[in-house]
């Protein structure tokens, strides 16, 4: 646990709300500090190209400046052939499903079958192609499997 007592405050914005939080502090105490809910994940705004970071919601130390600026967002919990994913897009592509396949042992192949379900009012079910997206939701299920050799 950090020494709150040696650590200084700062205001950072949170949501576009100017906030003072202790400097060091924690991931779990930003979550707190802001209010954000169980289902969002809170980010720290990259500089310039930079990519924006995930903050964990845990003990891990998190350092600071003074006007630094944060998000949240919601995530999406999908399932990949049965393996729980957790997403920050309202919408997920073709690519992206087969690449969540592949990061968990899927076997490689030329083409792939991708079938949904459990899927918003507007894509309840359906096929996603190559190049196409669809709506996301809690707890939406996708089905993917090799079609060609590689």
């Amino acid at each position: 646990m950090l020494d709150i007592a040696a650590s200084h405050i700062v205001r950072i914005h949170i949501n576009r709300v100017a906030i003072n939080s202790p400097n060091p502090t924690t991931g779990e105490a930003l979550y707190a500090l802001a209010d954000i809910k169980q289902h969002e994940r809170l980010y720290r705004e990259g500089a310039g190209d930079e990519e924006d970071e995930r903050i964990p919601r845990d003990d891990t130390p998190i350092h600071l400046t003074q006007d630094q600026h944060f998000y949240s967002q919601k995530v999406f919990d999908i399932l990949v052939n049965g393996d729980d994913h957790e997403i920050d897009t309202k919408q997920i592509t073709y690519v992206r499903v087969v690449d969540l396949y592949l990061g968990q042992g899927g076997k490689p192949s030329n083409e792939y079958l991708v079938k949904y379900s459990h899927g918003p009012v507007e894509n309840p079910s359906g096929t996603l192609a190559p190049g196409q997206k669809v709506k996301v939701k809690d707890g939406m299920r996708f089905r993917v499997a090799g079609t060609g050799e590689s």
